[in-house]
């Protein structure tokens, strides 16, 4: 047998604190009616903690629904036009949409005011437009005129390259009826034609005339159908004249023998 096996350590002196017996462990309560999951009010205390809404929940049964918080009396306090302010209690979901609604409301009515507003100037401003009787311009009649001679000159080209006939030949060496040269200014005439009827039917101005504030009748005129035979006849009777004659006698006596004439009058914005 090893002398060492029944060897034990021992303290020479009481000051090393090996003689202190072990505390024996608490014991807890075994008594069924005492058993609780959580401990007891008067250990939370003494340990310095608060004390929990419930004293004791037992694990093995559902949580009991709360019961609900009384009624909160509330005292409406008028902020603004639209807003209730509420004192001691919650606000309520009625009357925060009422206070929605109030103000979709009266953004709906500002909107239908703005738009009645700008209708109405838009009115007045085209019922206040008024138009007075003018003369032949030199400068809307130049516009006009390279507008026509370059539209004249486009048909021109394109009937030489389709019929492939030799222009300067022809115009050089005409016919004994000179037709070559009534065919040049039936050309250039119908183009005036078409030019002027139409941009006065649909448009009520020619550009040259729009770019001088110029136009041939009112607005209102231009929904009647007898408007645009006034219209044609106009056009017609400038171009039989040969471009010159009313113009020219218009701008000297001041006075729209073209208008008089058909009906179809030459005016201005007063």
């Amino acid at each position: 047998m090893d002398p060492f096996e029944e060897f034990e350590f021992k303290p020479l002196t009481d000051g090393l604190g090996f003689h202190k017996k072990k505390a024996a462990p608490a014991k807890f309560e075994t008594d069924a009616d005492s058993f609780s999951a959580s401990p007891s009010p008067t250990l939370l205390k003494n340990q310095g903690l608060e004390l929990i809404e419930e004293n004791s929940v037992d694990p093995l049964r559902p949580p009991l629904p709360r019961k609900k918080s009384g009624p909160t009396t509330t005292s409406q306090v008028p902020s603004a036009p639209g807003y209730l302010t509420e004192v001691g209690g919650e606000a309520s979901p009625s009357s925060s949409t009422a206070a929605v609604d109030e103000i979709l409301k009266t953004l709906q009515k500002n909107r239908r005011l703005e738009f009645d507003e700008k209708s109405k100037t838009k009115i007045t401003a085209q019922v206040k437009e008024e138009y007075k009787n003018t003369v032949f311009s030199f400068s809307a009649g130049l516009l006009d005129g390279m507008l026509v001679m370059a539209a004249s000159l486009l048909c021109l080209i394109l009937l030489v390259s389709i019929a492939r006939i030799d222009l300067v030949a022809n115009l050089t060496q005409p016919d004994e009826n000179y037709l070559v040269y009534f065919a040049t200014v039936a050309i250039f005439a119908g183009v005036s034609f078409i030019y002027l009827s139409l941009n006065r039917i649909f448009l009520g101005a020619t550009p040259g005339e729009w770019a001088f504030d110029q136009r041939v009748g009112t607005p209102a005129d231009l929904s009647s159908g007898m408007f645009y035979l006034k219209v044609a006849a106009r056009s017609a009777l400038v171009i039989a004249t040969g471009f010159f004659v009313f113009p020219v006698l218009s701008a000297l006596m001041n006075k729209d023998y073209a208008g008089q004439i058909t009906g179809a009058r030459l005016l201005k914005k007063a």
